[in-house]
């Protein structure tokens, strides 16, 4: 039997019987029609493959494909290896001679030919799927090897949501008061270890710590520095410690620039700008433009909140917290800003004309401050706290939500 005919049964055979934990992602059947590569962009450890299966088993399950046309190879076991489309193809049609195949290939990006691998079948009208390394591949690349062909579903940490379903809770709007208990308990866990499907799965919390500084150091030293054949290790750490520290803030290379020169060491201005372009790359960070001009200063967020535990053994709960509402945001808009002129605002979503204030404990001497940024009454305005003085009543100039109430709030306009 040849090499692709075991494997192509073997991997109908996994997808026919995994379990996979269904996320807040839609597949989209006009892709089909359109014949796109569909490609899946995620930061690390967000199990895209996981993804690819569970689009691919709900097609089954709605017959628009069947089982034994799935075709799912794993190039990482031909690391540097020429891959023949056509053996692929001759192999599946001994099994199958009148099927049409449905491809899916994982860690494309270690074959040698995978660009006229993917062309060669894409050309003969067949559906792919694709996923690969950010060490290797990057998604620009990837569109310019493929311009105009590519659909890209960008796949990010879990959201509340998916969280509470992982952990086999019902979501609703309103929770009792011992369930709110439990709830916030879920929302505290977000905040310390943040939403990777392993580290939530687990209840060690050893094991959560050493997984997530398995994932800082794969970043660092294969995505960034080997990538990126990357001499000057020390001023990267001290970039991305910079950035870490100060996330939800703005970024300011300059003055990381300043700081490294102070301490004697040394790396060009535009050395230091490219690391940044590079760290941006691998979903490390996040860049969140301002509302009023696009081309001032950004804030960076990060896609992973516990890297500011780890190199600095700290947490600050105030910033986890806006980060943790940012990628709700993310996940749900075309586009999402802050706001900066006279005062600023956390978010605004223009989609639905809405300012957003975040506070991770709201209290009489900070409730002023944060409510004064809402000037517009003609925009729809929100303050979303996590912990609450109970003396704080509601405003009618603005409405204020605890973490439960605002995400049943942006659902509804999704």
């Amino acid at each position: 039997m040849s090499k692709f005919k075991q494997i192509i049964l073997d991997n109908q055979n996994l997808i026919k019987n995994i379990d996979t934990i269904k996320r807040d992602y839609t597949f989209y059947i006009d892709l089909l029609k359109l014949n796109k590569i569909v490609s899946f962009v995620w930061p690390r450890r967000v199990w895209k493959t996981f993804l690819m299966i569970d689009f691919v088993k709900e097609l089954i399950r709605t017959n628009i494909i069947y089982l034994d046309q799935i075709v799912f190879i794993d190039f990482s076991l031909y690391t540097n290896e020429i891959v023949d489309s056509q053996e692929i193809l001759l192999d599946f049609k001994e099994i199958y001679p009148n099927k049409e195949p449905f491809f899916i290939f994982d860690e494309v990006q270690d074959i040698t030919n995978f660009k006229e691998l993917v062309l060669s079948l894409y050309n003969q009208w067949y559906k792919i799927f694709l996923s690969w390394s950010n060490s290797k591949l990057l998604s620009s690349e990837l569109s310019t090897h493929f311009w105009g062909r590519v659909f890209e579903y960008k796949i990010l940490p879990l959201t509340y949501k998916e969280v509470l379903r992982f952990k086999k809770i019902e979501y609703k709007k309103d929770y009792s008061t011992i369930e709110l208990a439990s709830i916030n308990n879920i929302i505290s866990e977000m905040l310390e270890f943040w939403t990777f499907p392993e580290i939530l799965l687990s209840t060690n919390n050893l094991f959560k710590i050493d997984n997530l500084k398995t994932y800082l150091d794969i970043l660092v030293y294969k995505d960034l520095i080997e990538r990126y054949k990357i001499e000057n290790e020390v001023s990267l750490k001290y970039i991305l410690k910079s950035i870490t520290s100060s996330f939800t803030k703005n970024v300011n290379i300059n003055k990381i620039y300043n700081e490294l020169k102070s301490l004697n060491i040394k790396i060009w201005k535009t050395t230091l700008y490219e690391y940044y372009e590079y760290i941006k790359n691998v979903f490390y960070t996040y860049e969140l433009e301002n509302y009023y001009n696009q081309k001032s200063f950004k804030k960076a967020f990060l896609y992973n909140i516990w890297f500011n535990k780890i190199l600095w053994n700290k947490q600050n709960l105030w910033q986890s917290f806006e980060n943790i509402i940012f990628i709700e945001l993310l996940k749900k808009y075309n586009k999402v800003y802050f706001k900066k002129n006279w005062t600023e605002i956390d978010f605004y979503i223009p989609e639905i004309n809405t300012n957003i204030q975040v506070c991770y404990e709201l209290n009489i001497e900070n409730y002023k401050r944060e409510i004064s940024a809402f000037w517009n009454n003609n925009e729809k305005n929100i303050l979303v706290y996590f912990l609450k003085d109970m003396k704080i009543d509601k405003n009618d100039n603005f409405e204020l939500m605890n973490f439960s109430e605002f995400i049943s709030f942006i659902d509804i306009f999704i």
